[in-house]
């Protein structure tokens, strides 16, 4: 085990301390990191450098799900119980080989510097500013304004928990076969899930969200006891709300293999469909991710690869009319 982690890794961070600094090897580059031993979760007592070191060991299967994706960071530096905030632009000090999405916002009128992470030494220059999670974008490149993939997110509401997750999920599932769609569930790495389709990326978001949420109301209709898609949290209690604006331009949600500010220092993971019932999310950690990966591999690979799926003719076929995003008052 590392001198710089509390948690048995497949592989150690290559580290050497000189002076006051950490350096790490990462590829063909050497990055300097800070407070290794700085505890995270204070629990658990996970450490930054057991962070550092999970990005490390998971970045060739998380990577095809980072790469030419604008990033949200949401910088936690110290630990779960800390403060945090989000960080959109890049720093002015950041250095020349950390890749850069410009995308332009007509919220604030200006161009937005995003980072990206298409390596490994870009994702631990993230995490080393104190970034637990992944945030990145639904679409690719530059061009914001059509996602390569739609989802449905699950958020339960106590006392609604993981068995009402699971059954709405079945129900999502049964239409999505109907459709003769591929979807993909995940868990949020918290108590939810989302169920996400690769599309081909051509259709803008109110047409992607006039089909999640038409698909959303027949899923109410059949279950509104269960679900919810009340915008009043206090009308949401002991139910699963079906999150449609999540769908929208300059939203995210954490990436497939992204740590989440949980207890037990959870991760977001993909799931096949016949498990669902019989798992629970805080079954994966980042203790327990590699055996699983290490079993079945990457399920989420076609979610970042392809081939990407045409709503246009279901669009269509449901009469799904193109919805507008819920604003936010910032």
């Amino acid at each position: 085990m590392s001198t710089v982690t509390t948690v048995r890794f497949p592989v150690d961070l290559p580290t050497a301390r000189r002076g006051e600094h950490w350096y790490a090897r990462a590829g063909e580059r050497e990055l300097r990191l800070s407070n290794l031993d700085k505890v995270y979760w204070p629990v658990e007592g996970y450490t930054k450098g057991d962070l550092l070191t999970y990005y490390f060991n998971i970045s060739p299967t998380m990577i095809p799900h980072l790469e030419d994706r604008p990033l949200t960071l949401k910088r936690m530096p110290n630990g779960v119980n800390g403060e945090f905030f989000y960080e959109k632009n890049a720093q002015s000090h950041t250095p020349e080989w950390m890749p850069r999405i410009p995308v332009r916002s007509e919220d604030v009128g200006r161009t937005i510097n995003f980072l990206t992470a298409c390596d490994v030494a870009h994702m631990l220059y993230i995490v080393n500013l104190g970034a637990i999670e992944f945030h990145p974008l639904h679409g690719k490149g530059t061009d914001q304004g059509h996602p390569t993939y739609c989802f449905f997110d699950l958020d339960p509401f106590e006392p609604a928990g993981w068995t009402e997750v699971a059954h709405v999920a079945g129900l999502i599932k049964a239409v999505l076969d109907r459709l003769g769609l591929r979807g993909y569930p995940k868990t949020s790495g918290a108590t939810g899930m989302q169920i996400m389709l690769p599309l081909d990326g051509h259709l803008p978001y109110n047409q992607i969200r006039g089909f999640v949420g038409t698909v959303s109301d027949l899923i109410h209709e059949m279950e509104p006891e269960v679900t919810t898609l009340e915008w009043d949290t206090k009308k949401r209690t002991g139910k699963v709300f079906l999150d449609v604006n999540m769908n929208r331009q300059g939203a995210n949600i954490a990436a497939a293999y992204s740590v989440r500010p949980e207890p037990g220092a959870t991760v977001s993971t993909p799931l096949k469909w016949d498990e669902i019932d019989g798992i629970h999310p805080s079954d994966f950690t980042i203790e327990t991710i590699f055996d699983r990966i290490a079993e079945v591999g990457d399920l989420f690979l076609p979610v970042a690869q392809g081939p990407g799926q045409d709503l246009q003719p279901l669009i269509e076929q449901l009469g799904a009319q193109p919805r507008k995003a819920r604003e936010f008052k910032r």
